[in-house]
């Protein structure tokens, strides 16, 4: 960059000193400008829709009304009629409509709409002064099977595991999923799915609980020339990593970037069933646009139409522990799958090797001794007579015998030989330490974890509270929420010194310690506790419905509206979204809505943010009325499109309450506000709505434009009883106990929730606080000192474990030179 600064500035300087100057700004322009839209710049229109769409204007000077002048380009004359840009008096926003009904069906038209008078725009400001959009009229009807009974296929992706992956070994690299199909009716073989939303990425993940957005749009496909099959350049609407942005897609062909045809490489559709050759997808991400990296890296890419079976021709190896010189390993067969030839390797392999191994094996498969042995449908091949030591077994499937070679299983394990142990080698302990305590991290509120040992492949852990994991399997903990030492974290505990520091924890608390490790040959889980010094801090801590204090332990109505509450809340517009103070909340009762038996009061600040007028929520007093007998807490919290709207940033805003899915802005009583402890109270979802499905996080505020505030784990803290702010990584340590809603928003339609209708909520039957893993907050630490609670053990025989699911992605994508 600075090479092509100074040789501009060397071009520019020459003996002349004259220049032209650029025009100047109108001192009186009305700064018009076209905002972010909320309707799309490609609009796409069904026979049965208005042809129109309706765009929105802003001005940064807004006293007098004005009607706006513009210059407009278009593909073709007599399509589009432009409303003109209107404001009345006093209107910093405006909004225009666009029709176009003469568009043909299947014809796609564009529309360039430019403000160029400097007397309405601002010639040298940030804000687009022109708006550009495309339309097009097409219907989409269902793809059906032959039988017309249903029009959903399948996609098996090899595309987003190409980009990213987690350490999680319930991570699928190639999940596949049914999905709708639907077919542009004017064009044939032009199909439409939805892919990448949740039910794509808890088969990714193997979990419901991960961070990622979704916009949930469509795939497009087409296969209108069945030889020429590709994927247009579009977005997938998934974004994984906010750093990132989201998943772009495009076939490398011709139709998509400039390249000669001979380089084309298009999918084929065959049988119903598309394919599309190796490292053929290009994948992009939003905010490092133009860089891109290979997709299909495997070649499973793969499409069925409805109705269509593709042959599966897999076969699923699981091990099980070395016992009395025995490994057992299980083969389930796919229908398609028929023979699978094996041979036995020295060590341990990765997908790789131990593919290039399979295309050996079946190189050489007409040699007789190539393969130790064979198994043709589903059983267990024993292993016995080896030396203790780990192996890995690769198998080549088959259709049938002496066909070609269909796909590759392998697993790796470790075999002990009769007579013979292999112990797991690692001593590990908590321990106090104040050594950071000049940062504010002291034995109140962490505690040391560190671990040695030798041949440790995987080693998971937890920290929980106690009275949580009462009941509770410690492993299906671990398997939900469990932390897995990295590769590098690993390779420093088998060279004798791996420890950190786990931090955010609350003072005089009892938590239970839960690690499962593998030697490669055994999996062992065990735990200890550990009590924290010092006092506890209900601040620290999160909060549900059941923690909530009786009501007659609950503020008085006096109560709540005499004190001036600390807030503090997670609010997740934050660049880094931790739980802090927010600022102040006050409430007032109101006399129009409050009757003798039924108080109800405004609650102010909950949103976070300065209203010039209005923006209010309504709390609706539970303790001893009728209306919520059965119930506990203090207030009922209320919104609704009317009562508790308010101004922000010259726009109507609007409070609701948004549920941990993020689907939908919901009004009503979506969450109740309740006391958890002494002079502290705690908002969580209403029990009601729990009752319909509905688990209510975040509390809302934005207009049907954009969003200005989300808060989640809200609390309000008399001032009198606070026991001080929230330390930082304590802050991070609960917003990383939710799932996270950032960037990826769309507003939606708001929704009316029913009547709140009273009644004994129908709680679940364990009723204890939720197990959450504390122990996700690090830093490094130094070794243990000499006094330490340890545990060393050694096993013959445990459960087969698997990793915990992570909850975040790292990015592993192979650029495109």
């Amino acid at each position: 960059m600075w090479t092509f600064l100074a040789t501009a500035l060397a071009a520019g300087c020459t003996d002349d000193p004259t220049y032209t100057r650029g025009a100047e700004e109108d001192p009186n322009t009305y700064g018009v400008y076209f905002p972010t839209q909320s309707s799309p710049t490609e609009v796409e229109v069904s026979s049965a829709d208005p042809l129109e769409v309706t765009y929105k204007v802003c001005r940064t000077r807004y006293i007098d009304a004005i009607t706006v002048p513009v210059e407009v380009t278009t593909s073709d004359e007599g399509i589009f009629d432009i409303e003109p840009l209107f404001f009345g008096p006093g209107e910093k926003e405006a909004e225009f409509k666009v029709s176009f009904p003469n568009a043909q069906k299947g014809k796609e038209y564009t529309c360039d709409i430019r403000i160029v008078d400097p007397h309405y725009i601002s010639i040298y400001g940030p804000n687009a002064t022109s708006l550009s959009f495309s339309v097009i009229r097409a219907d989409w009807v269902p793809l059906t099977s032959e039988d017309g009974s249903t029009n959903k296929g399948k996609w098996r992706d090899d595309l987003v595991s190409n980009l990213y992956s987690t350490s999680s070994s319930d991570f699928n690299p190639n999940p596949e999923i049914e999905v709708e199909m639907y077919e542009r009716d004017d064009k044939p073989g032009l199909y439409r799915m939805k892919v990448y939303n949740a039910a794509f990425m808890e088969a990714l993940t193997g979990s419901p609980k991960f961070s990622y957005q979704s916009r949930d749009v469509y795939t497009i496909i087409d296969a209108s020339d069945p030889d020429k099959v590709y994927i247009p350049y579009q977005s997938t609407g998934l974004s994984l990593l906010t750093t990132d942005g989201e998943i772009r897609i495009a076939s490398n062909v011709s139709e998509n970037f400039s390249m000669d045809e001979s380089g084309n490489q298009y999918g084929t559709l065959k049988d119903g069933v598309i394919t599309f050759p190796t490292q053929s997808i290009m994948l992009e991400l939003e905010k490092h646009s133009g860089v891109f990296y290979y997709g299909n890296m495997s070649g499973l890419l793969r499409i069925q139409l409805p109705g269509v079976q593709a042959p599966d021709y897999t076969v699923k190896l699981t091990k099980h522990e070395p016992e009395d010189g025995v490994v057992n390993i299980d083969a389930a067969f796919s229908d398609d799958a028929k023979l699978m030839k094996y041979a036995l390797y020295d060590g341990v392999v990765d997908d790789g090797q131990a593919s290039l191994y399979a295309q050996d094996l079946d190189a050489a498969k007409a040699d007789p001794d190539t393969f130790d042995g064979s198994i043709s449908e589903s059983g267990t091949i024993k292993i016995e007579g080896l030396k203790t030591g780990k192996y890995t077994l690769v198998g080549c499937i088959y259709g049938e015998e002496g066909g070609d070679l269909k796909g590759y299983a392998y697993v790796s394990f470790g075999y002990v030989a009769a007579g013979e142990e292999k112990e797991i080698d690692l001593t590990y302990g908590l321990e106090t330490s104040n050594e950071f305590a000049g940062q504010g991290i002291s034995s109140d509120n962490a505690v040391k974890f560190y671990a040695y040992g030798s041949e440790i492949e995987s080693l998971t852990y937890g920290l929980f509270r106690t009275s949580s994991v009462s009941g509770q399997s410690l492993d299906d903990l671990l398997d939900k929420q469990g932390t897995k030492l990295s590769d590098e974290e690993l390779e420093n505990l088998n060279a004798g010194h791996f420890s950190t520091m786990l931090t955010g924890l609350n003072g005089d608390s009892e938590y239970t310690f839960a690690l499962r490790v593998n030697n490669g040959y055994y999996t062992r889980t065990m735990s200890q506790t550990h009590k924290t010094t010092g006092t506890f801090n209900p601040g620290l801590e999160y909060y549900g419905y059941s923690d909530y204090l009786a009501n007659g332990s609950q503020p008085s109505l006096k109560k709540l509206t005499g004190t001036t509450w600390n807030y503090y809340a997670i609010n997740l517009m934050d660049d880094e979204p931790i739980r802090r103070r927010i600022g102040e909340v006050t409430m007032y009762e109101d006399p129009e809505l409050s009757t003798s038996s039924q108080p109800v009061v405004r609650v102010k600040g909950l949103s976070g943010i300065d209203f010039t007028s209005g923006g209010e929520a309504l709390g609706y007093y539970i303790p001893n009325t009728s209306m919520f007998s059965g119930y506990t807490g203090a207030l009922a919290l209320y919104a609704d499109g009317e009562q508790t709207t308010g101004i922000y940033l010259g726009q109507k805003t609007y409070l609701g309450f948004m549920p941990s899915d993020g689907n939908g802005i919901y009004f009503s009583f979506g969450m109740f506000l309740g006391a958890v402890a002494d002079g502290y109270l705690y908002v969580v979802a209403s029990p009601a709505a729990v009752d319909q499905g509905l688990m209510f996080s975040y509390l809302f505020t934005g207009s049907v434009y954009d969003l200005f505030s989300l808060t989640m784990e809200m609390m309000l803290v008399d001032p009198e009883k606070d026991m001080g702010g929230i330390p930082a990584a304590v802050g991070k340590n609960i917003a990383l106990m939710r799932e996270k809603i950032r960037n990826g928003f769309r507003p939606r339609n708001f929704v009316e929730l029913p009547e709140f209708g009273g009644g004994q909520p129908d709680m679940p039957a364990f009723g204890g606080r939720e197990a959450i893993n504390v122990g996700v907050n690090r830093i490094p630490a130094s070794m243990p000192t000499l006094k330490r609670a340890e545990a060393k053990f050694s096993v013959t025989s445990a459960r087969t474990a698997d990793a915990g699911t992570e909850m975040t992605f790292k990015r592993i994508g192979k650029k495109v030179e």
